[in-house]
């Protein structure tokens, strides 16, 4: 059931338009997952759910001498275990949907739902990739060094992986390896946005993943999945249903409760999600998410 209410329906935009900036990040990360009409799964509290990650974006070109078909890779069902988000909030009164009762529901949506839903989803992000294993073939020189990781290092990070297409694959770095890497490029006046000196190094793209204990990751097309469900509502309220945002496809359950006995209402914000990853620990030789320490 879609949402009616006037000030709900005021608040979504907003609300949205805090929680893009970390869609958009999973999705240079090659996450594909988010709307509520995709294949449903039953959501419950503490379930755990399967969603396929592999380790190629594409089957190879056809050979019409062997008539091979085969492409080489692997894909692979991920186990996650979904993490429940619930944002309430009780707003006084019988009638949220005038004056400044309205622009307190779309202040309260956009302070506070959207921006722990982002952070919610941000934290998911980071402690997928810190749970890969570090791979034992893919390292980094120390920054505190006295010589630290070279322009030429940086250039060659993952060239050594023979199964691995940086030219489709994103670089999750932290803050302190992308500070450096900035100031080692510009040492040798080579200037750019991070997308732009990661695709000096030969990647797709970068993301910054704030607080990820490991320094980097290259993430392969495909190795990475997220999972975002509106749970099922059961119960009687005034209006609960899904709202789902066009661009992003990231839908977020609404529900809004008449709490007679104290003169209020309760609207909520409801989702259930989870990141899951395909991991490449040996020598960086098997094909996924290649944590470097």
């Amino acid at each position: 059931m879609a949402i009616t209410s006037p000030a709900l329906t005021l608040a979504m935009d907003a609300m949205f338009g805090n929680i893009k900036p970390v869609i958009d990040a999973l999705k240079k990360l090659g996450a594909t997952d988010f709307s509520a009409d995709a294949p449903g799964f039953q959501v419950k509290p503490g379930a755990t759910i399967k969603i396929p990650v592999s380790s190629i974006e594409a089957a190879s070109e056809y050979n019409d001498t062997s008539n091979n078909y085969l492409t080489g890779g692997n894909t692979d069902w991920a186990t996650l275990t979904a993490t429940h988000y619930l944002k309430g909030f009780d707003v006084s009164g019988v009638n949220v949907d005038q004056g400044c009762d309205a622009q307190k529901m779309k202040q309260l949506f956009t302070a506070r739902a959207s921006a722990g839903i982002a952070a919610a989803v941000q934290a998911n992000i980071k402690s997928a990739l810190d749970g890969a294993t570090a791979s034992t073939g893919l390292t980094l020189k120390a920054i505190t060094s006295s010589e630290g990781p070279t322009i030429d290092e940086y250039l060659a990070l993952g060239d050594t992986s023979t199964w691995l297409n940086k030219s489709t694959s994103m670089l999750a770095l932290n803050g302190t390896l992308l500070a450096n890497i900035k100031k080692v490029f510009a040492a040798q006046n080579i200037i750019g946005t991070p997308d732009e000196l990661a695709q000096y190094m030969g990647f797709a793209g970068c993301v910054l993943v704030p607080g990820m204990t490991a320094r980097a990751a290259i993430v392969p097309a495909g190795s990475m999945g997220f999972i975002g469900r509106v749970p099922a509502i059961i119960a009687r309220f005034m209006e609960a249903g899904a709202q789902t945002d066009e661009d992003t496809g990231l839908s977020v359950g609404i529900v809004l409760a008449d709490d007679q006995a104290h003169n209020r209402l309760v609207a909520n914000a409801d989702l259930w999600f989870g990141s899951a990853l395909k991991s490449a620990p040996a020598n960086a030789a098997t094909a996924g998410v290649i944590k470097i320490s």
